[in-house]
């Protein structure tokens, strides 16, 4: 019997994977790993007075010290540090009809006005208002902060950003 030490991202996977060895059902166990992954590997069977098979653990995956920032998590990190995050591709023809609203976010996000951005409407029911909602509060945020930031400095007495 041979053991599978590939790892897989779903059970059904690593399922295919040991039949894919000639394996029949019952003849193997599918597991789990730290990193949230599947594997399989052969059960020991005392069939036709063959010695068991052996069953070796998988190589286990190093989890990283400090593991990259996803890619969402930096723009919010960013939209927190004050900067304006950049305004969503609306150039397909998908998102023709809300082109003109996403405009007008862009032009209240520039000109810093918060309160116009949060007194436009938008309903996150498909993908084009979902992107413009998502826009509209980070901008929300960038803002904020930078006022708050302001605020600071003109308690201080320093110079105003």
């Amino acid at each position: 019997m041979t053991t599978e030490t590939t790892t897989y991202d779903k059970k059904f996977n690593a399922q295919r994977g040991a039949q894919r060895t000639g394996l029949k059902p019952g003849e193997f166990e599918v597991f789990k790993t730290p990193d949230g992954r599947f594997g399989w590997r052969a059960m020991a069977t005392d069939t036709d007075g063959q010695p068991p098979s052996q069953i070796t653990e998988p190589e286990q995956a190093t989890s990283p010290t400090s593991p990259k920032p996803g890619k969402r998590k930096a723009i919010i990190e960013q939209a927190q540090a004050g900067a304006l995050p950049a305004a969503p591709d609306f150039s397909k023809p998908t998102h023709a009809r809300f082109r003109a609203k996403l405009a007008k976010l862009v032009t209240l996000a520039e000109a810093g006005d918060v309160e116009g951005l949060k007194a436009i409407e938008i309903n996150p029911v498909s993908t084009s208002p979902k992107a413009m909602a998502r826009y509209r509060t980070l901008c929300i945020i960038a803002l904020e902060t930078k006022l708050e930031g302001a605020a600071l400095n003109r308690a201080d007495g320093e110079a105003v950003i």
